[in-house]
């Protein structure tokens, strides 16, 4: 009786031993760890899921991006989950993501040093637009001024008398701007005809008639004379 109760103890030891590694192993299996992280052409996404977060366990992160260290071994309980801009870069750059674990320190799966590229944003086209024309003023004819030509005016010779000598007077050209010449008007009294005659000669008629008389006494005197003798 004794006997088959130290068996049945035994098997009861056993069974609990089988079912604490199982709930160790389960429990393993429950708190899988899940390091994963993308990569834009302008952001790092980090999501750390399933991590222990117990006091004894020790998990920290890193993270490079395009030689720049953002993240320098920060140390997170059962999860980190954080969003970086990557500055805008003219060529492809990296980023290296760095977890480590001090509960499996040997897991691949756990412990992740991983290198992504980071490609350059496209550049969107511009967008073409349409030039807005402005209505062209119209614009009037310039009237366009004819010169008119003012005719020279010459200064026209002066009448004179008739019987009296004249002399023209050069033709001048006044300026266009000048009223013409006034034509100097003949005299209504008509000219006297030039007979020789003037004030003397009276005068010189009644010499004249004295020395005929003179010359014909002396003439008479001397035919007396001959006469005589």
């Amino acid at each position: 009786m004794a006997r088959h109760v130290r068996m049945r103890g035994a098997a009861l030891a056993g069974a609990a031993g089988t079912a604490v590694l199982l709930s160790g192993v389960l429990a393993t299996g429950a708190s899988a760890h899940t390091p994963a992280w993308s990569v834009t052409c302008d952001k790092v996404t980090v999501d750390l899921a399933d991590y222990s977060g117990s006091k004894n366990v020790k998990n920290l992160v890193s993270l490079t991006i395009d030689g720049e260290k953002v993240v320098d071994q920060q140390q997170f309980g059962s999860g980190y989950h954080q969003s970086f801009t990557v500055k805008a870069h003219s060529a492809p750059v990296t980023a290296t993501l760095v977890v480590t674990t001090t509960e499996q320190p040997k897991n691949p799966q756990w412990n992740v040093t991983e290198t992504k590229t980071i490609a350059v944003c496209a550049t969107p086209s511009p967008t073409p637009t349409t030039p807005t024309t402005s209505p062209t003023p119209s614009t009037s004819p310039t009237p366009t001024r004819t010169a008119t030509a003012t005719p020279s005016t010459s200064a026209s010779a002066t009448v004179a008398p008739t019987g009296t000598t004249t002399s023209a007077a050069p033709a001048t050209s006044a300026p266009a701007t000048s009223a013409p010449a006034t034509v100097k008007a003949a005299s209504t009294t008509p000219a006297l005809a030039q007979t020789g005659g003037s004030s003397a000669t009276p005068i010189v008629a009644a010499a004249g008639g004295a020395v005929v008389l003179v010359g014909g006494a002396l003439l008479l005197l001397s035919r007396r004379r001959g006469n005589r003798h």
